[in-house]
């Protein structure tokens, strides 16, 4: 690990928006360090080792849904934490090295998600036009700017200005809300600031009928909020799966803290991913009626305890 500032580990190649989102999250410090990975499980390795002091990869997708690389490594990870989250928009850009015209595209090269996601302005071009797949955008960039004029990249704006290319059209998606969440893994866990996640993997007990039921009654009994809910194989035996879970609120809360060991009491295993700041904008009514419920667990739990400590005194004498 580095002593000049600390060390961000990202998926990369160099141009991603991976790369984008961990500058984001290191904007403002001058001596942060980035490392590019060449895989998900690499950028974990490096936090786990001390390597990095934190990595950045993407878990969502609004078009794609979930990274599944990511999930799997978290939940083999469990000794890592998610830290932060983030939220940035997904703006391509058709850029090609100067000279290049669009009436005169011979290939475009991008990831297949960009590719298939910019199909209309696609259509606009020739249609003898070759569409070629790469690992990357800013795969695709390099290529592009290796082939010369006449090759167009879909890419984002930091991958174009990386390799040389010229914006010929922006905007160019066929949807305006296509958006990726980033999260930032490291081993401490987040303090509360009253507009958290907790994002936990539960193993359930037995496959049987209303066991993934039981599991949701756990947090609806105590009025949490599941944002996200999502199976998995456990990768342990064919047809055995794992179920990831993003509930509202901190594990230090009072609710959640409940939830979690009860979940943990009934299943078979429970590993907490991590608790940290939304990144969804703060809605202060939320809040508030998160605070009031937690506050009325709180009290609800005083009264129990002033009970059972007058049944462990016993009569008075």
């Amino acid at each position: 690990m580095s002593a000049g500032g600390r060390t961000t580990a990202y998926l990369g190649p160099e141009g991603t928006f991976t790369e984008t989102a961990a500058r984001t999250v290191t904007a403002g410090d001058k001596s942060a360090q980035l490392i590019a990975c060449r895989d998900i499980p690499q950028v974990f390795r490096q936090v786990a080792d001390g390597s990095a002091d934190q990595g950045v990869i993407p878990i969502e997708n609004t078009l794609e849904g979930s990274v599944t690389a990511t999930l799997d490594a978290l939940a083999a990870h469990t000794d890592l934490r998610i830290t932060a989250e983030l939220e940035l928009a997904v703006q391509l850009v058709a850029a090609a090295p100067t000279g290049t015209t669009l009436d005169a595209v011979k290939a475009v090269y991008s990831h297949p998600v960009p590719l298939a996601g910019c199909s209309q302005w696609l259509s606009r071009l020739a249609t003898d036009v070759e569409r070629v797949s790469v690992s990357s955008t800013a795969r695709a960039a390099e290529q592009v700017a290796a082939h010369g004029i006449g090759h167009v990249a879909i890419v984002n704006r930091l991958a174009a200005e990386r390799y040389g290319l010229t914006v010929l059209a922006d905007a160019i998606t066929d949807r305006e809300t296509n958006a990726t969440r980033f999260v930032v893994v490291g081993t401490e866990l987040a303090a509360p600031t009253g507009w958290d996640k907790t994002s936990v993997v539960v193993y359930i007990d037995t496959n049987r009928p209303g066991a993934l039921l039981n599991l949701l009654e756990v947090f609806a009994e105590r009025d949490l909020n599941l944002t996200k809910i999502e199976s998995r194989p456990t990768k342990a035996e064919l047809g055995e799966y794992c179920f990831f879970v993003d509930v509202e609120g901190h594990v230090l809360d009072a609710r959640v803290g409940d939830a979690l060991a009860a979940v943990r009491r009934t299943q078979r295993d429970i590993t907490i991913l991590g608790s940290y700041p939304r990144a969804t904008p703060f809605d202060g009514v939320a809040a508030e009626h998160a605070k009031a419920d937690d506050a009325k667990h709180r009290a609800a739990t005083t009264w129990l305890d002033a009970w059972r400590n007058k049944a462990t005194k016993g009569p008075a004498a």
